[in-house]
């Protein structure tokens, strides 16, 4: 089975609930590994744009240093919301 950690967002507290936006986007790429893996670490920003650079965003950046490191304990990276992580998006 494939560890997976969840990258997600949330681009303000004022205007979105940082606990129900990451519950979403939990279940959603729960969805996503179901019957590959598991979602063993969260790395989940909040208050951060994501316009901003992964490496400038505290989450983003202990993920990056994560997948530096050969004991990691993760495998892959599961995104729950392309959109709310990246400003490109692909579409095929």
């Amino acid at each position: 089975m494939i560890r997976f950690a969840l990258a997600g967002r949330v681009s303000t507290e004022d205007l979105q609930d940082p606990a129900t936006s990451r519950q979403w986007q939990r279940r959603r790429a729960e969805h996503l590994v179901a019957g590959s893996g598991e979602i063993v670490a969260e790395f989940f920003d909040v208050g951060q744009s994501r316009a901003v650079a992964w490496p400038r965003r505290p989450e983003s950046a202990r993920l990056l240093a994560a997948l530096e490191d050969p004991g990691r304990g993760i495998d892959a990276v599961v995104v729950g919301e392309p959109q709310r992580v990246s400003t490109t998006t692909s579409t095929g």
